[in-house]
């Protein structure tokens, strides 16, 4: 099962962890992972007394094969199982086989409701931004707590955050817009809420950046 987690999609290798931990809080899967195993064990035992090799009818090998074709097409997995099925006629194979798919089935289910709810937090979050960006007070992208002001080219804030433009024009308009104009950039090819920073060094140097864990977009802003 090692190897089907590593195979995931990169959108969903995200809550690795939080299948970990909701795993072990599950001891009839644990006892299920057991069976499948003592029983993996038997059939390979089984083969190589014959000397016949299983041609990839393996439960590990046949799940680990059909979870990659399935990254790259819309077929369900219930679908794809059922092909992998009428192709065994050992009892014993086949019920390694369904034990296997129960679970790969119900973590798919989890992992697409964990994304979902990802994703509606993060809409959330990428909304409230903007329409703090929209009210006459300026948001500060860093802490999204307090409104910034922005004297003589200096942007600053409460939470601490000084940044030195080193232009005198840079008004709160302007820096509402290029903020605006950031986000909505970044919004055309990802839906994840990007996150701002400033870069450490003295307040002359420091910098305001704009990035995203999911895209890996990375840039600066001011």
């Amino acid at each position: 099962m090692c190897a089907l987690l590593v195979a995931l999609p990169s959108g969903l290798s995200l809550w690795e962890n939080s299948w970990e931990r909701c795993y072990s809080n599950w001891p009839g899967i644990l006892g299920c992972f057991q069976r499948m195993k003592n029983s993996r064990a038997r059939l390979l035992d089984k083969y190589r007394r014959v000397g016949v090799a299983p041609r990839g009818l393996m439960a590990q090998e046949v799940m680990e094969a059909e979870w990659l074709t399935l990254q790259s097409t819309h077929e369900s997995l219930a679908q794809r199982c059922s092909r992998t099925f009428a192709q065994v006629e050992d009892p014993e194979e086949l019920a390694v086989l369904e034990d296997i798919q129960q679970e790969l089935m119900s973590q798919e289910q989890a992992f697409i409701e964990e994304y979902e709810r990802s994703l509606w937090f993060d809409d959330r979050c990428l909304w409230a931004l903007l329409e703090g960006l929209q009210t006459d007070g300026l948001i500060c992208p860093v802490c999204s707590r307090y409104n910034l002001t922005v004297v003589r080219g200096t942007v600053l804030c409460q939470c601490g955050l000084r940044l030195s433009s080193q232009a005198p024009e840079l008004t709160e308009q302007i820096f509402r817009a290029l903020l605006e104009e950031s986000v909505n950039r970044h919004s055309e090819f990802c839906a994840h809420r990007p996150e701002f920073s400033v870069t450490s060094g003295t307040e002359e140097n420091a910098s305001l950046l704009l990035s995203c864990v999911v895209c890996d977009t990375w840039m600066v802003l001011l």
